[in-house]
């Protein structure tokens, strides 16, 4: 990965950690059920889930890319696919409270929920194993690679987090209001369809 690959990769990336899923939206409920402090703090539960899905990924990842280099050209079409689709989902998206589980106020019991979604959510490994190999040069250095992008998603991640937490009630007001919830959808998919297009280039 190159600077100039790291400068596209930076406003994908940040789409996809502001993405309204999950686990933000559980960040989201804990700000409007407890304090800055603790919703941020649980939040940060979900980071060690996501280092070792990175770890996985810099020796799965090379050791597929050292089998077949057509599996790189392949997987590089599937997460254009897959930006594509989440563009288009977060278009259709609704961001419903209501259908969030209120979770308890304690911080290791909120703690233990955000490692419970982020490892059983299918969106976050697919980010790791489609998405970023996109922006990956199969001849140099995977780990290396890895470590770069994985370090830029883990400090963006720790920004969403805060954000949403502090969000707290204000932010559940603001999503409820029509517009709002568009302007961020449309944000988003924005974000994602240019991503999914510059990486296609040749």
């Amino acid at each position: 990965m190159n600077e100039a690959q790291w400068w596209i990769f930076l406003p994908a990336c940040i789409g996809m950690n502001f993405f309204p899923g999950p686990n933000n939206l559980i960040a989201l409920i804990h700000g409007t059920r407890t304090s800055l402090f603790a919703a941020s703090v649980a939040g940060l539960a979900r980071l060690p889930v996501m280092v070792v899905m990175l770890v996985l990924l810099a020796y799965g990842l090379e050791a597929l890319l050292a089998l077949s280099e057509h599996a790189f050209f392949v997987m590089k079409l599937i997460g254009a696919a897959y930006l594509l689709y989440m563009a288009w989902q977060s278009l259709r998206a609704q961001v419903n409270l209501n259908s969030v589980e209120a979770p308890e106020t304690k911080i290791w019991e909120m703690a233990r929920s955000e490692a419970i979604v982020a490892s059983t959510n299918p969106k976050l490994i697919l980010i790791f194993t489609a998405f970023f190999p996109q922006f990956m040069d199969p001849t140099a250095n995977i780990a290396d690679q890895v470590t770069i992008m994985g370090g830029t998603f883990i400090v963006i991640e720790i920004g969403a987090i805060i954000a949403y937490a502090s969000g707290g009630r204000w932010l559940q007001k603001k999503l409820s209001d029509e517009s709002n919830t568009k302007w961020l959808a449309r944000f988003t998919a924005t974000a994602l369809t240019a991503a999914a297009g510059l990486v296609l280039l040749p």
